[in-house]
C-alpha cells in the first residue's frame, strides 16, 4: 500500500510567496496615465425642498439637443451623449480624464412626483430638474388606538 502525504502548509505558503511576488511587482510598475471607459454617468445632486424634488445633473460638455429626461414611476432618467471637443487630426493624449460617450443616468426619486408639471432648464453645464411633489403613493403612519382612547 502507497500513502500520499500532503503538505497543506507548504502548499499555502507558495501560494502566499506567489502572491507576495504578483503585488510587489504590481506595487513598482507605474499606473496607466490613460484610463479607458465605455460609459459613465454624470454626477448627481438630489435635494427636496417644501414643494419639489430637485435633480442637478453635471454635464459641462453636453449640448442642450443631446440630453433627454425622463420620468418614470419613482425614478428620473437623463440620458444624452458628450461628443468629441476637438474631432479630428492626429493627437496624442497624455492624460484622459474626461469621459466621452453615450450615457445614462437613472436617479431614484425619494417621493412621488407630478410628472406632468415637471420642468428643466440646462445652463452652464448643469441641468436643473424641478420635480413637484405630490400626495399619491405618499406613507402616511397612523396611530393605532384602543376603543377607550376614542
Amino acid at each position: 500500500m502507497v500513502e500520499i502525504r500532503y503538505d497543506r502548509l507548504s502548499s499555502i505558503q507558495g501560494m502566499q510567496r506567489q502572491m507576495e511576488k504578483l503585488l510587489d511587482y504590481l506595487g513598482s510598475s507605474k499606473p496607466p496615465m490613460v484610463h479607458f471607459a465605455r460609459m459613465w454617468e454624470p454626477a448627481v445632486d438630489v435635494y427636496e425642498t417644501q414643494e419639489n424634488i430637485v435633480v442637478l445633473v453635471e454635464l459641462a460638455g453636453v449640448k442642450q439637443d443631446r440630453l433627454e429626461v425622463v420620468v418614470e414611476g419613482s425614478a428620473v432618467i437623463v440620458k444624452g451623449e458628450r461628443k468629441e471637443i476637438a474631432p479630428g487630426g492626429s493627437k496624442t493624449y497624455y492624460q484622459i480624464e474626461i469621459p466621452r460617450g453615450r450615457f445614462e443616468r437613472a436617479v431614484p426619486l425619494p417621493a412621488a412626483v407630478d410628472p406632468e408639471r415637471t420642468r428643466a432648464a440646462y445652463e452652464d453645464g448643469l441641468l436643473e430638474i424641478v420635480l413637484p411633489k405630490t400626495n399619491e403613493g405618499r406613507v402616511v403612519r397612523l396611530k393605532v388606538r384602543t376603543p377607550e382612547d376614542l
